[in-house]
Order: C-alpha cells, then sequence, then structure tokens
C-alpha cells in the first residue's frame, strides 16, 4: 500500500508545478498518507495530504479549506496555508491503477511536535487553551458560506450506533467485564452530554483533533495542523481531544488545569462547563478506543489498540466513583 501510494503522490507532483523526479517522503501513515514532496529544481516543499477513502466528500473538504482560510485571514491560529494546484483548484484527484484518492497541499511549516516528556508541556497546554478559546470564539462569530459541509460531532456521531470512527464495543482486548464497565459510564455520559446541549454557545464549528501530533512548536509560537476531523461539535469536545491518548498519565490533571488556565485567560468556563470537562474527556477516551479497534491496520493502532483499551478500564473506574479529572483538583493545579 505504501509503494503504491507514494508512486501516486510522486506522479501528481506536476499538478502542484513540483519537477518529475522531486524527492517524496512519507511522513505518516494513518488514515491519511501524508508526504513531504521537495522539488528537484529549487528545493520548495509542500506537504500532500491523500485522503483516505470515503471518509469526507470533495464539498467537505472544500469547507475544510473554506474555515482555514478564515481562520488565517483573521490571525486567528498559526496554521499551514493550502497550497492550490496549477490549474487554481485546491483539491486534486489522483488515480493510480484501480487507486484513486482526493488529495490536498499545504506549505510546510518549520517546528517539531511538543516533546511529551518534557516538563514545559504544561506551558504548551496553557498555550493551546488559550489558542483554543481564540478559535471558538472565531467560529462563533463566523458566518460560514451556505454549501458549507461536513460531519456532525455530537453525541451519536462520537459514540453512537453509527459513530464515524465506530463501535466502541470492537475496542482491541475488549471482553465481556470491559464491555459492561464502557456500557455503564455511557448511561452516566449521554444524560449530561444530552442536557448540556447543541446551543450556539456551546456547539459549532471545532477542530475536533487538537492532540500533541496535531501541533509544532516553533520557537514560542504553537502552530495547528490537521484539520482533517474538523465539523460541528461541542466545543468542550476539543479539550478532550488535547488529552488524547494521555488521560492515564500522572500528569493529566496538570495538563488539563494548564488549558483551563489558558482558555480563561480568553473566555471563562461557567461552573457547568467546568463540570462537563471530564465528561467530555471519557467520551473521546472511548472514542480513541472505537477508532482503535476500527482502525486495527493503522500501525498505531496495531502497537497500543489493546493497552489503550486496558488502561481504558481504570479511567472509567476512576470516571465512576467520581475521581477522574475531578474539578476540584483542577481547581487546586490552577491555583497553585
Amino acid at each position: 500500500v505504501v509503494a503504491e501510494l507514494t508512486k501516486m503522490a510522486e506522479e501528481a507532483l506536476p499538478k502542484w508545478g513540483l519537477a518529475m523526479h522531486s524527492k517524496v517522503k512519507l511522513l505518516n501513515l494513518s488514515e491519511n498518507a501524508t508526504f513531504l514532496a521537495q522539488d528537484a529544481a529549487n528545493g520548495h516543499e509542500i506537504v500532500i495530504r491523500m485522503q483516505r477513502r470515503g471518509y469526507s466528500s470533495k464539498e467537505a473538504i472544500r469547507s475544510e479549506l473554506a474555515w482555514i482560510e478564515a481562520l488565517r485571514n483573521s490571525h486567528t491560529v498559526n496554521t499551514a496555508a493550502p497550497v492550490s494546484c496549477t490549474d487554481g483548484e485546491y483539491i486534486a484527484s489522483l488515480k493510480s491503477g484501480n487507486e484513486e484518492r482526493l488529495a490536498v497541499a499545504f506549505e510546510k511549516l518549520e517546528g517539531h511536535e511538543p516533546d511529551l516528556s518534557q516538563s514545559d508541556l504544561p506551558h504548551w497546554f496553557e498555550i493551546l487553551g488559550r489558542i483554543t478559546a481564540k478559535l471558538h470564539a472565531q467560529a462563533r462569530a463566523w458566518q460560514y458560506p451556505k454549501w458549507f459541509s461536513r460531519r456532525r460531532w455530537d453525541y451519536e456521531g462520537i459514540i453512537g450506533e453509527h459513530a464515524y470512527w465506530g463501535s466502541w464495543r470492537d475496542a482491541q482486548g475488549m471482553d465481556e467485564k470491559t464491555a459492561e464497565l464502557f456500557s455503564q459510564v455511557l448511561e452516566v455520559v449521554k444524560p449530561k452530554v444530552l442536557a448540556f446541549g447543541t446551543s450556539v454557545d456551546r456547539f459549532g464549528v471545532i477542530h475536533g483533533d487538537l492532540r500533541a501530533t496535531n501541533l509544532l512548536v516553533d520557537g514560542d509560537k504553537l502552530q495547528l495542523l490537521d484539520f482533517d476531523d474538523m465539523g460541528f461539535g461541542y466545543f468542550l469536545f476539543d479539550f478532550g481531544a488535547a488529552l488524547s491518548f494521555m488521560e492515564q498519565s500522572k500528569e493529566a490533571p496538570i495538563l488539563a488545569s494548564s488549558w483551563v488556565r489558558g482558555y480563561e485567560s480568553v473566555r471563562t468556563l461557567s461552573a457547568e462547563e467546568k463540570a462537563m470537562l471530564p465528561v467530555f474527556s471519557i467520551l473521546r477516551r472511548l472514542e480513541l478506543c472505537a477508532w482503535c479497534g476500527s482502525h486495527s491496520e493503522v500501525p498505531f493502532a496495531k502497537a497500543q489498540g489493546v493497552q489503550i483499551t486496558k488502561d481504558s478500564v481504570r479511567l472509567c473506574e476512576s470516571f465512576l466513583d467520581g475521581t477522574y479529572l475531578k474539578e476540584e483538583e483542577i481547581q487546586d493545579v490552577c491555583v497553585a
């Protein structure tokens, strides 16, 4: 698969005005395939994102690019500019044999992912919280185009019977006891989320996947990447996404507190909103379990899926006994 996708990327280089035989390097193979292309003639670099089949329509990708353009024009966030093809279009259709993929390209940004082992991670989470609040403020005010079309990350879209990322019941390493525990958690979570509601101050256009792998640190600047999962969702779901795959770490309450501190430097969260932070975090965690189950062919899911489910058992138990990311715990760290 990698060889075929790489060949497709190489053959498509002239679409973006790059010379044939330019260097193409696979950066990441997850749901999408992402390549770095360096022009053999002048060294110019772009990042090509080859879409997975059946996830986003051409109209949905066009909508994603419209929000990125709006965010860049309003100087809300630092993110990569889309790169147009030589024909002026931003979405290319690539074909090789029986394989066909939609693709988009972006300018290459300098920087590196935040180091999860470094002591400055809370600092970057505070900055992420502040950026996220600005992102939400722009989304609340933005008049998106009438043709704008993205998936809806409500309760059903996240974890319902026909969730976009598959069923949590198919999580790797799932057994009867774990399924019963997850079910108990959702029996608590669902009514809370539905009661929280989808009013315009709580639900709108979100990034949906602001985890560490979609961030780039460049000096004192934090840049956002990969808007592929953006859509209409609960604004506080971006909090849950920020903690993705780190919920089980002992630093999670500190990171959560840092995010809240940064967010509240822009917009104060109500007591009701703060009480929902653990709910959206555990909801996201169960969504990640579902993702690993439905994407078992992805290297990360294949290697970590069983452990993620195992760690989620402890997290779910702590959620049910009221000790998971307690509001008091977050507040204490914020005050400290």
